[in-house]
């Protein structure tokens, strides 16, 4: 494995000085940025711009302890059961006791959670919860009313500034940590941010899938970046497939996620017969653990030969659907899927990863001055199976206690410790870029997907190993390069893992 991605000469490129660098624009690194020290310089990194994250996209709603007739330990105790043994305690506490303040913050920055007539929060439930703790946004645009928010405060604040279209590429240590990291902008020109403080708020690796909910950025780079630079990482084998994306004739890069809260608000999952098959395979029902319905629902398809099952919403009429789901209800109508009259065509995709970047309680890696918050971190919280709705609520938690850490930490700026120049002689070629993009793709697929093979892992772990030696020598100075690259490195993690990890447990489901 390669230590740097970047092939060109180091101490040549141009260097802007800060004392706090967060690389992504999601919830988790807008939240984060607003909690820093205005005394601080903060830049922000976004690949794109601020509509492209998986935070923007997110629609089911924030889970926190805000009814009387809720209470932290049944949260703390509903995730402990979702993560499968393997949560660590300790943060899942963190996460729910501090999560009811985070809501009460994002109200007072008026960010615009859904309420009913009497100006009370709407609450609604999804799958795991054995209560409802879900507060939503625009019905089913959570992510993108609370991002849209957030971002917009970020822009008028005077310390922070933001770097759009800039991609990063490798992280740089100095003497006694973290020192910044190599990025490149939208004309492909690289130059280093330095900064004793980084937070990694890259989001997940859904674009490693053929099949997924997540947008086309989400490729594992801040999680093949740390691994490169020896920062610790863990349970990249636990991926999680969300059980409902709508089937439509068109397929696009990100596929259409039917919320979970559609069933809780009373869809019931049916086969093409009209059977309730969820009814006797779990004592939620259609509530149960993502990774069980799952399962249940590819069970179902292998059972009957078809390619989707039917999720039934005729119990709600019409005006309330539009209402509570109305993205949903915009999208299923595009189709010609005249809901709730008519059931949702689904079957399920990949949507997100519970390992990744090992923090502590401060969201701090294992490499001083690096924080890791959001999807690209593993907090302990999430286990083997992500209880739904508490990943934006992690966002909000574990970034404002990263920022909270370096507000009081004053650590000393960092020379970066830059490393001698290498020289390549072959360039990479596009085409085969892109053919080794979908052969990646496939390749998780296939042999790292919902059930799982021990000798299927072995074969799809000796493909991406082929791929890593070829792009080893190569000269690189593309955003696609670099792409491709974490992309084999993150697909590395995963089946590295997942071959280690021999009994099946929660989404690592090993059937041999």
């Amino acid at each position: 494995m390669r230590r740097y991605l970047y092939s060109g000469t180091h101490d040549t490129l141009p260097i802007l000085d800060f004392d706090v660098i967060i690389i992504g624009s999601g919830i988790a690194g807008l939240y984060g940025a607003l909690h820093i020290d205005s005394s601080l310089r903060v830049a922000l990194v976004t690949k794109e711009n601020l509509k492209r994250s998986n935070s923007y996209f997110a629609q089911g709603g924030i889970a926190a302890v805000l009814s009387p007739t809720d209470n932290f330990e049944s949260h703390i105790e509903d995730t402990l059961i979702a993560g499968a043994g393997l949560c660590n305690e300790a943060a899942v506490r963190v996460l729910v006791e501090e999560g009811p303040e985070n809501i009460r913050e994002l109200i007072d920055w008026n960010v615009p959670f859904d309420t009913n007539p009497e100006g009370e929060l709407q609450i609604t439930r999804e799958g795991g919860h054995s209560c409802r703790r879900i507060v939503h946004c625009g019905g089913d645009a959570t992510g993108r009313e609370t991002t849209k928010r957030l971002g917009h405060i970020v822009q008028d604040r005077e310390n922070i500034t933001i770097f759009y279209n800039t991609y990063l590429i490798d992280l740089l240590a100095g003497d006694a940590g973290v020192a910044g990291c190599i990025v490149a902008d939208e004309d492909e020109k690289p130059f280093i941010l330095q900064a004793s403080n980084v937070i990694l708020a890259t989001g997940g690796v859904g674009y490693l899938y053929q099949y997924t909910t997540n947008p086309r950025g989400a490729v594992g780079d801040g999680m093949a970046c740390a691994k490169r630079a020896g920062v610790v990482c863990e349970n990249m084998e636990m991926v999680q497939f969300h059980p409902t994306t709508l089937i439509s004739p068109k397929h696009s890069d990100r596929l259409f996620l039917i919320s979970e809260a559609v069933r809780g608000e009373g869809g019931i999952l049916r086969n093409h017969k009209g059977e309730a098959f969820m009814r006797d395979k779990h004592k939620l029902k259609d509530l149960a653990p993502r990774d069980i319905v799952t399962r249940c629902i590819l069970q179902e398809l292998e059972k009957t030969g078809e390619k989707n099952v039917l999720l039934d919403v005729s119990s709600m009429t019409e005006e309330f659907f539009a209402s509570r789901f109305p993205t949903i209800y915009e999208e299923c109508h595009k189709f010609g899927i005249q809901v709730p009259k008519d059931p949702i065509p689904v079957r399920p995709a990949q949507h997100y990863i519970m390992g990744g970047v090992k923090t502590n309680l401060d969201a701090m890696t294992s490499m001083e001055g690096l924080y890791a918050c959001g999807e690209v971190a593993s907090t302990g919280i999430h286990g083997a199976n992500r209880l739904a709705s508490n990943s934006m609520l992690e966002c909000l938690v574990f970034s404002r206690r990263a920022a909270r850490h370096i507000n009081g930490s004053k650590r000393k700026a960092r020379k970066a410790l830059l490393p001698p120049p290498v020289h390549y002689i072959k360039e990479t070629n596009a085409e085969e870029i892109a053919q080794d993009r979908d052969r990646i793709r496939e390749t998780l697929t296939k042999y790292a997907g919902v059930v799982r093979h021990s000798k299927e892992l072995e074969a799809g772990a000796q493909i991406i190993e082929e791929l890593l030696e070829k792009y080893r020598p190569l000269c690189l100075n593309t955003k696609d390069a670099y792409e491709i690259c974490n992309m084999a490195q993150t697909a590395k993690m995963i089946f590295d893992a997942a071959c280690a990890r021999k009994e099946s447990i929660g989404a690592h489901y090993i059937v041999d």
